[in-house]
């Protein structure tokens, strides 16, 4: 079993931003306690392979897991905002591109072997930054490639807010899962009917 949360965002960067789950609940869950956290969830992304992984767990890189969290903040911030149709930050989406432009510095662009021809970056060696490096990237993708239309905020009552693109036909999804959140938000819809009635 996963220490961490499976992905349910539609994108990297709110998978990312989902590490801290519950989040306006009294008790939320952090996911990404030390950089050896960080190092894990990019290779359980698929971020960066296991050895790399591996490798990247060997430093001691407080510096880069306050940076990594403080992306992770921002990400938040940025597409709550985009999720409820609001302007987003301008303090958020200028971290945002702040670490998005530290990122492609230490990237190459190579050509995609599954992106229809598109070049793409590619992160090497074992900076301890390069474990979120990519999640930057994927931030700025979204924002500019969108669907920014199809990003929503989890709509369960207990304080879930976790972020995720709805790729169903109809937009209709209104839960980051459908056995956790969409489950209790049908308990609590039965529980005031029984009341409702009683």
């Amino acid at each position: 079993m996963s220490a961490f949360l499976e992905p349910f965002g539609g994108a990297v960067c709110l998978d990312f931003a989902n590490t801290l789950d519950g989040r306006a609940t009294a008790q939320p869950a952090e996911y990404l306690h030390t950089y050896a956290d960080l190092a894990r969830w990019s290779a359980f992304a698929g971020l960066i392979d296991g050895a790399t992984s591996a490798r990247l767990r060997r430093h001691d890189a407080e510096a880069s897991l306050r940076a990594a969290l403080g992306l992770r903040e921002a990400i938040f911030e940025v597409f709550a905002a985009i999720g409820r149709g609001q302007e987003p930050p301008a303090g958020p989406l200028d971290e945002v591109r702040r670490r998005y432009a530290e990122a492609v510095a230490s990237a190459r662009l190579v050509p995609g072997t599954s992106s229809g021809g598109k070049f793409i970056w590619e992160f090497t060696g074992d900076e301890p930054d390069r474990a979120w490096w990519p999640i930057s990237v994927d931030a700025v993708r979204l924002l500019t490639e969108g669907p920014l239309d199809r990003v929503k905020t989890c709509a369960a009552e207990a304080g879930c807010i976790g972020l995720f693109v709805d790729t169903s036909k109809n937009r209709s999804r209104r839960w980051c899962t459908m056995d956790g959140c969409g489950v209790e938000a049908k308990v609590q819809r039965q529980a005031r009917r029984r009341a409702a009635r009683g």
